[in-house]
């Protein structure tokens, strides 16, 4: 994959010589491989074709190709990325949060309905937490930290999101009994969106899963784990600040019949030891938990 430079960097074709699938590739800096995968997979592309059959592109498929490799690199999903483009958000300045941003701006609960409903309709649950709703909340924090949105604004679409990760996870079927997958954030820790998706997609991974929400009190997790006897338990430490109260989870789980913890959230590698640490893709580690589940059994 090319740098970003390359990436972000317009693409105009001068009209002197045919746009074949190598001179298209040279320009947009993305391999022959992978745009024939692309127009396969996807149906991204439709080149014409001369009477030899070689494919010959045009302006707008070079508009998509860009836009393609811009936000497979920014870490999209092909598939997700595919669809953006698809849906025609592929200008020079694509920005698939903007939406979202301006109506948390305006309080515009319905728009952000719409937005936060349609982009869970557009893909796999896994893919859209990860490439579009967790930037999208990291991007909601910065606009409320510059003044942009206020705080109204951030806990409309808070709660916007909660609701659709309640209906999501209501409407997956449930395994009970056995040893559940404990999941909750720490004392004092109210940042849960993160979290409650992880639990969404551990759910959907087919595992049994007891979700506790936001700021469990130690007691609690004690209470939890003597009698659920679960797996593991999940907690996270979104800020740096929460890697005391995450550590303070995983002491207290290790008293007694020691519950194995694993930490999410962006500072989990501040949380030592007993603790694993998820990663930062909950498609990743969700799958990484049934794996693990299945190779137990």
């Amino acid at each position: 994959m090319s740098n970003l430079s390359s990436v972000n960097r317009p693409v105009h074709h001068s009209g002197a010589e045919p746009l074949t699938i190598r001179r298209a590739a040279a320009l947009t800096g993305v391999p022959e491989h992978t745009l024939r995968a692309w127009e396969r997979r996807y149906d991204l592309l439709r080149p014409s074709r001369t009477e030899s059959g070689y494919r010959v592109y045009d302006d707008a498929d070079l508009a998509r190709i860009t836009a393609m490799h811009r936000l497979v690199a920014a870490g999209w999903a092909p598939r997700t990325a595919a669809q953006e483009v698809a849906l025609g958000r592929f200008g020079r300045d694509v920005d698939p949060y903007q939406n979202l941003i301006e109506a948390a701006a305006e309080l515009d609960a319905g728009r952000v309905a719409r937005e936060v409903g349609d982009r869970f309709s557009r893909g796999p649950f896994d893919a859209v937490a990860d490439h579009w709703l967790m930037p999208a909340l990291e991007r909601l924090g910065r606009a409320w930290a510059t003044g942009t949105v206020s705080v109204a604004g951030e806990h409309l679409v808070a709660n916007t999101v909660s609701r659709r990760l309640s209906v999501i996870m209501d409407a997956t079927p449930q395994r009970h009994g056995g040893h559940p997958v404990l999941i909750g954030t720490p004392p004092g820790v109210e940042h849960q969106l993160g979290l409650f998706a992880f639990a969404v997609a551990v759910a959907r991974a087919g595992l049994p899963v007891v979700y506790l929400g936001a700021e469990v009190p130690l007691d609690a997790w004690t209470d939890a784990a003597v009698r659920l006897k679960p797996r593991l338990a999940v907690t996270n430490a979104p800020r740096r600040r929460d890697a005391a109260a995450a550590s303070a989870v995983v002491d207290r789980l290790a008293e007694g019949d020691a519950v194995p913890v694993r930490i999410g959230g962006r500072y989990q590698h501040l949380v030592g030891a007993p603790a694993g640490r998820l990663g930062h893709s909950i498609a990743a580690a969700a799958a990484l938990l049934a794996a693990e589940a299945a190779g137990a059994r």
